[in-house]
């Protein structure tokens, strides 16, 4: 919204301040008013401001004949960063005095995850067996909500918590909000606050210190991206990954820096900038910052017990043209971001061991049809097999055609890569990964030379790919099989 109120500040920061000052007990009445009044909603609660209230929203949590009562019903942040408040209410039941039934089988627990309409119910909580709160600890949405009308970025925003309070166990859904999307804003924003408090200290350290005869003065960051030298790009890149701080001076975990960065790098191509922050040779100093946080990073435990996802998801990667074919350093990621996912390699010596001649191309017929094939490219799970032993289909990792999207599909992607390639090196049983060529055009014939890509950059690119959130997911998902 670009609307104005007192012509003093943007209508939507009006309504993130007013969203802080409200008690979290007229959050929903003032939700309604600003729907239905809008800027007339921002005066009526101004001048009601004064006033107190004794109204308040209890939460229930019913378990059975017992119920637990809690008559704070603060959520932390904001208006405008609630995306689904959520409230719990008890089925319409009569409630009687607490009776010990300590062999209970299932607890029932009614939740509304309210969007964008009040009240439309979006989920409800299957039935929770009885048990441990360890038997309970690290259940997923997936595995208590049952859908409703739960779109797939609110059922993303969602995450189930399972808590033992003074020895009862109580189910409730603790709202965590994760980015679905890119927003350039706010990588520009975090630039800003982060120039703005480091132009501060570098003029009151001037103001201290004498600089010494000849030297000139020291550098001082510019808040706007677009207009950036690249040289100071990098170095504040750089020194962000350490410096960045949140509004009560906090750190930042790896996970949100690495969003936040490629926020920025939306915000560059979507003003014109072409700069690849996180592959062209001139922001190498600031690459290597990077992979030195997000190298030790891991998903954080909760003290309740659930697994915090990360920030960064695969489709930011494609927004920002981290994905693709765009460049080839960005196809040499996008091939190892396919290896690592669907080749489950997860360390760099398992990459280091990928070769062009070890990937195989494979290509089957279907059963219904002869005519239509399906093509996909393998790749053997272990070199070590006993003396005579056939190879066999399940003994392969495969990479699948996509035809609905060929601009994402793993196949199209592996032969335009080859087709970049040298023919020299198509056929080597040592590697995979080629170092891309240091100019290039989009209609150049070749975009690689025939040397393999130095291990330390391999790394780097290894680290960034391991810290998106399906990665994740796809490590978990094969070591729990395994």
């Amino acid at each position: 919204m670009n609307n104005s109120l007192d012509g003093s500040s943007s209508y939507e920061e009006l309504v993130r301040q007013k969203a802080r000052s409200i008690p979290q007990h007229r959050m929903k009445e003032f939700l309604e008013s600003l729907a239905s009044k809008g800027p007339d909603a921002l005066q009526e609660f101004s001048q009601q401001s004064g006033d107190v209230t004794t109204t308040t929203t209890t939460m229930v949590y019913q378990q059975e004949a017992n119920c637990i009562y809690t008559d704070s019903t603060e959520v932390a942040g904001s208006l405008l960063e609630l995306a689904c408040p959520v409230q719990v209410q008890v089925q319409p039941q009569q409630i009687q005095e607490s009776t010990t039934q300590q062999n209970a089988e299932h607890q029932i627990v009614q939740v509304q995850i309210q969007g964008q309409q009040p009240g439309q119910m979006l989920g409800q909580v299957l039935q929770v067996p009885s048990g441990s709160h360890q038997q309970l600890q690290g259940v997923t949405t997936a595995q208590l909500i049952q859908q409703g009308d739960l779109t797939e970025e609110q059922h993303q925003q969602a995450q189930t918590v399972v808590a033992e309070v003074d020895g009862q166990q109580q189910v409730q859904v603790q709202e965590l909000l994760l980015p679905t999307t890119l927003k350039p804003e706010e990588g520009l924003e975090m630039w800003c606050a982060w120039a703005q408090r480091k132009n501060g200290e570098l003029d009151k350290s001037d103001k201290t210190t004498l600089a010494p005869i000849g030297r000139r003065q020291a550098l001082r960051f510019q808040e706007d991206l677009v207009s950036c030298a690249v040289a100071e790009l990098c170095m504040g890149l750089s020194l962000m990954t350490t410096e960045a701080r949140g509004l009560e001076g906090e750190p930042y975990e790896a996970d949100v820096l690495y969003y936040v960065f490629l926020c920025i790098q939306k915000y560059l191509f979507d003003n014109g900038r072409v700069d690849d922050i996180f592959s062209d040779q001139y922001y190498t100093r600031f690459a290597q910052s990077l992979h030195q946080i997000l190298q030790p990073w891991t998903p954080s435990v909760h003290p309740l017990g659930y697994i915090i996802s990360s920030h960064v998801t695969e489709e930011m990667l494609w927004e920002c043209k981290q994905l693709g074919a765009h460049s080839p350093s960005t196809l040499l990621t996008t091939l190892m971001f396919f290896n690592t996912k669907y080749f489950h390699l997860k360390t760099i010596d398992q990459h280091l061991k990928v070769a062009f001649s070890k990937v195989l191309r494979h290509t089957r017929k279907s059963p219904n049809n002869p005519k239509d094939k399906s093509t996909s490219i393998r790749y053997l799970k272990t070199t070590e097999r006993f003396i005579g032993q056939k190879v066999t289909d399940d003994m392969y990792s495969e990479q699948l055609e996509d035809p609905e999207n060929p601009l994402r599909c793993p196949i199209k992607l592996y032969d335009f890569y080859l087709f970049k390639c040298p023919q020299s090196a198509k056929g080597r049983n040592d590697t995979f990964y080629l170092t891309p060529e240091s100019v290039v055009a989009p209609n150049s014939p070749i975009w690689y030379s025939t040397q393999p890509i130095p291990k330390e950059e391999l790394e780097q690119m290894l680290t960034r790919i391991l810290v998106i959130r399906e990665i994740q997911e796809t490590i978990n998902m094969s070591e729990t099989v395994h």
